[in-house]
């Protein structure tokens, strides 16, 4: 599986810059010019191209903006850092998918900091680029602990204490109840069923951190912490918009305008990008009717 990932927006009025990394595990990785050189020189070849560099092997697809959002940037680069038994070709169309997710947040990406990127860039890796599905096969996760004792083994005596453990729970099957538990999880967000869903995204994280497995417990965590705030945010949200209608039948564009952007930045929280820009882009245009309403207003006085 893959280790992280990266993207690289490519204006074009400007020079390349980096908008941010999601690393599942510390990491020293970064995009240096040098490697941004040989990166943009293979893509005006082919759209994906396979890196091997001495500590990574990275494979990553250039993506071509359209619209409004061509006119900034040309696109971007987006890649991951694969491990040398991963196969890049199985990566073809998540990283297809997970640029097309980016290029949804439209002109606000150009504006935004690696701070406010990075968290949206992990939930289209787990979205997309390393679905949670997968990694929670039940071989996939064996596997993954199994990685872990290896080096747990070769450590000192708590450590290899641990290891034993592991390898013991892996034979008692507690791997297969995470998958078990993050599917009936799953099952319940499809029919709303967010409470449930919520109870059984706990369980399964409980599970994955006595595995050892902490980047999938913490993933599981926020999973089951989204599911509990989905209904909450949604009902806010869907307040905005109707008080955003009400002000508009009323010609309080500057209110209407508050509300619509308050409403996109909930979808955002709700990674509900579609909806996100459809409210961003309501508010951009009341906010620039207001402000013309206001001249108009002035020069009538």
């Amino acid at each position: 599986m893959p280790t992280g990932s990266f993207v690289i927006l490519l204006p074009l009025d400007a020079d390349y810059s980096v908008l941010g990394y999601y690393h599942k595990s510390k990491s020293d990785f970064e995009i240096t010019n040098d490697l941004f050189l040989r990166l943009n020189l293979d893509h005006s070849k082919d759209e994906y191209n396979l890196l091997k560099l001495k500590e990574n092997q990275i494979f990553s697809y250039v993506y071509k903006f359209k619209g409004k959002l061509a006119r900034k940037a040309s696109g971007i680069i987006i890649g991951l850092l694969l491990n040398e038994n991963d196969k890049p070709e199985k990566f073809r169309s998540a990283l297809k998918e997970g640029a097309e997710a980016i290029e949804v947040l439209g002109l606000s990406l150009l504006k935004m900091s690696s701070e406010e990127f990075e968290p949206l860039l992990k939930d289209i890796y787990l979205e997309h680029l390393e679905p949670l599905i997968d990694i929670l096969k039940p071989d996939a996760l064996k596997d993954s602990v199994i990685t872990i004792t290896k080096f747990m083994l070769s450590g000192g005596k708590q450590e290899r204490k641990i290891a034993q453990e592991l390898l013991k729970k892996i034979e008692d099957g507690e791997h297969e109840k995470v998958s078990e538990y993050y599917n009936t999880a799953d099952e319940a967000l499809k029919v709303l069923e967010y409470e449930k869903a919520a109870k059984f995204f706990k369980r399964a994280a409980e599970i994955a951190e006595e595995l050892y497995v902490i980047d999938i417990a913490e993933s599981l965590k926020e999973k089951a912490s989204f599911s509990e705030d989905v209904p909450d945010v949604s009902k806010a949200r869907d307040k905005l918009v109707q008080e955003a209608r009400n002000f508009l039948r009323n010609e309080n564009f500057h209110s209407a305008y508050i509300s619509y952007k308050k409403a996109s930045e909930l979808s955002k929280k709700l990674v509900d990008f579609n909806k996100e820009e459809e409210y961003r882009l309501k508010s951009k245009a009341l906010e620039e009717f207001y402000k013309v309403d206001e001249e108009y207003k002035k020069k009538m006085i």
